[in-house]
């Protein structure tokens, strides 16, 4: 059985944590929410692959949560403490231990978990876009103060 701890430890390796390149808050929030989309697939796909294990509890990860108290709690102050307010969020990983599906204790639907990936991939997929236009943006800056 696949725990939360190990949602974590298994999505580190691609993580997009500490001091990318710049110490934003656009770049910071869209390296969070590229991180917590990753750790929140990590979660479904699990969920799916013990969709016949009993008494399994499906996971979830919300990371949209911390990201908007962050930026919500930042208003009238300077980018740095904004930068650092982001920074701090972190996922939580939810277990959900109130509910059954079925008989031996599971409550794994599948396909609202097949749902759940795709809305996310959706998702991710997205903030990789943004992530892209704005690192693409740098690089036209910093290419066009070189002429």
């Amino acid at each position: 059985m696949f725990m939360e701890g190990q949602v974590l430890n298994r999505m580190s390796p691609f993580l997009l944590e500490g001091d990318f390149m710049f110490n934003d808050p656009i770049t910071a929030l869209l390296q969070k929410a590229v991180s917590g989309a990753g750790i929140r697939h990590e979660a479904i796909v699990n969920n799916i692959s013990n969709v016949n294990t009993p008494g399994y509890k499906r996971i979830d990860v919300d990371f949209k949560s911390s990201l908007s108290a962050a930026v919500n709690s930042s208003s009238n102050i300077g980018a740095n403490k904004l930068y650092q307010k982001i920074e701090a969020a972190q996922p939580q990983i939810l277990r959900e231990n109130h509910t059954s599906m079925r008989e031996d204790g599971n409550n794994v639907d599948i396909e609202r978990e097949m749902s759940l990936l795709a809305k996310n991939d959706l998702e991710y997929e997205y903030y990789i876009s943004l992530l892209s236009k704005k690192m693409r943006m740098i690089k036209n800056v910093v290419n066009e103060g070189r002429r």
